[in-house]
């Protein structure tokens, strides 16, 4: 049965679809015509107009316009002005010190800095260890640049007798720093007379070392022989000490001294003469002459004359550790040297000789005790201290690290950590703190002598190609002039005079 579509009666909701014609017209025949049905009727009357817009009282929103207004100017000053500010503290780089040290590694000081760090947050602390080489030239050099080039040093680690060569470089110590860490006060006077000058320290001593007389205790005590307190004693002992085979060649040397190229340290040991014999080399009359002359006529003598010691032998502290010499002069850093090469060996450290200071007084009722003192009591120092470069931006927080390092707690530290690596640290610069290491029998007898010390310009081993250097070599001409060309002292006193005062001039030198 076939159903059309007039059969449903469908009350489609949408409107009747337009069908289109093969011709393109709309097809309408299905199509209702409106009605009132379909067509919605118009409204009788036009809609109503918006009602009148409401009367606003402008004066309720004045305090929010106000508000509104400052937290608008805050917002533009805290951009403009505050921003930028607290923007450059966050990005600011922290202060880097630089820090030239010579003979200490890193790890001895790692702990101190880490300390100061951690109690000084922005600060960083830069060590370097640098080498013995060419140091000196090298810092000079470096700290002749500016301040912005590439790794200078705002702290740097100099031996005392630099300052004529470096003072250029050095801020002085302000007083106010001199005070806190008490140099004038606890420091040893060495420091006064060394690097003081018309009323300012040039540097902070984190050490002393100086010069000592180390002696084989074993070879003393089967002669029954004390050590020295004078020369006379030292040279007495010597000879008596020296055993040579039938040949004459030396066995064991009883002091090594009188020549210079194998005797380490001989030129502290005529500087230290010098002072005692009270030379003065900035006056050229003949009472200075015939002191200095002295100096060495008696040096040579242990040479010359008594045959102790001689050229063949080998470095006079490979002799020591050896066990083939009795008397040693050295500085306490020899004593790692030492135990090193002869862990095994017995010897002991004791003051260097004296001068009596009276004439007439027999140096044989000194040594045996029945004349007390009347001796000079007159050391040698030879130590390095810490400066500060005076260009560097970073002075202030310089010294303030200075004064960090320089405390009694710290200087502890540093000497613990030293002694981890080696079998004691750098002595104590503090006269307060001497009792403290009383108990090392070999580092005692250079804390002794600390306060009644001084140095000049013939300090061994700084390897400065500078004044040490210099004055040296024409104390060595001297010397080998007597030993090796048979020269008498007066012959080669003028030659050394002569070089003595162009050192003098060369580096503008105004103390003994």
């Amino acid at each position: 049965m076939i159903v059309s579509v007039s059969d449903f009666d469908i009350k489609s909701p949408l409107p009747p679809r337009k069908v289109p014609t093969l011709d393109g017209s709309e097809d309408t025949s299905n199509v209702a015509p409106p009605t009132s049905e379909t067509v919605p009727p118009l409204p009788a009357e036009p809609p109503h107009s918006l009602p009148p817009p409401k009367e606003v009282n402008l004066k309720k929103f004045l305090p929010i316009l106000g508000i509104v207004g400052v937290l608008i100017l805050i917002g533009v000053v805290v951009s403009k002005f505050l921003l930028p500010n607290l923007r450059g503290v966050t990005n600011q780089t922290e202060t880097t010190l630089t820090y030239w040290g010579l003979w200490e590694d890193n790890s001895t000081l790692e702990g101190i800095i880490n300390e100061y760090e951690s109690k000084n947050p922005g600060v960083k602390i830069v060590y370097r260890k640098n080498s013995k080489t060419d140091y000196r030239t090298r810092l000079q050099g470096r700290l002749s640049k500016a301040d912005t080039a590439e790794e200078v040093p705002d702290i740097f680690r100099i031996h005392a007798t630099w300052l004529p060569m470096m003072k250029d470089y050095l801020a002085p110590v302000p007083s106010d720093i001199a005070t806190t860490v008490q140099l004038d006060g606890d420091f040893y006077n060495t420091y006064k007379s060394d690097i003081k000058e018309n009323g300012k320290y040039w540097g902070i001593p984190l050490m002393y070392d100086g010069l000592a007389l180390f002696y084989n205790k074993s070879i003393l005590d089967s002669a029954g022989i004390q050590p020295p307190k004078t020369w006379w004693g030292l040279r007495d002992a010597a000879k008596k000490l020296t055993v040579k085979d039938p040949s004459g060649k030396i066995n064991v040397a009883g002091v090594a001294m009188g020549v210079t190229d194998n005797v380490d340290h001989w030129s502290d040991i005529i500087g230290a003469m010098m002072k005692q014999n009270g030379v003065d080399v900035f006056k050229g009359d003949d009472a200075n002459t015939q002191k200095l002359k002295g100096v060495l006529t008696f040096y040579t003598l242990f040479r010359t004359t008594d045959q102790v010691w001689d050229e063949s032998l080998p470095p006079s502290t490979q002799a020591f550790a050896n066990g083939k010499l009795a008397f040693y002069f050295a500085p306490s850093w020899r004593i790692f040297d030492i135990d090193a090469m002869n862990p095994s060996l017995n010897y002991a450290v004791a003051p260097i000789p004296q001068l009596p200071t009276l004439d007439g007084v027999d140096p044989a009722k000194i040594e045996s005790g029945e004349i007390q003192g009347n001796l000079t009591q007159i050391n040698w120092s030879s130590y390095w201290i810490e400066g500060v470069n005076a260009k560097s931006k970073n002075q202030k927080e310089a010294w303030k690290f200075l004064t960090f390092l320089a405390a009694k707690e710290n200087l502890e530290k540093f000497y613990q950590s030293a002694s981890a690596v080696r079998s004691f640290g750098e002595i104590y610069p503090r006269k307060s703190m001497a009792a403290e290491l009383a108990s090392n029998v070999k580092v005692k007898a250079f804390t002794d002598m600390a306060d009644t010390a001084s140095n000049w310009y013939l300090a061994s081993r700084t390897f400065d190609d500078g004044v040490n250097d210099e004055m040296t070599k024409y104390f060595t001409d001297a010397i080998n002039g007597i030993v090796q060309k048979n020269s008498t002292p007066d012959e080669v006193m003028p030659a050394l005079q002569a070089g003595i005062s162009q050192v003098v001039a060369k580096y503008r030198l105004t103390r003994m």
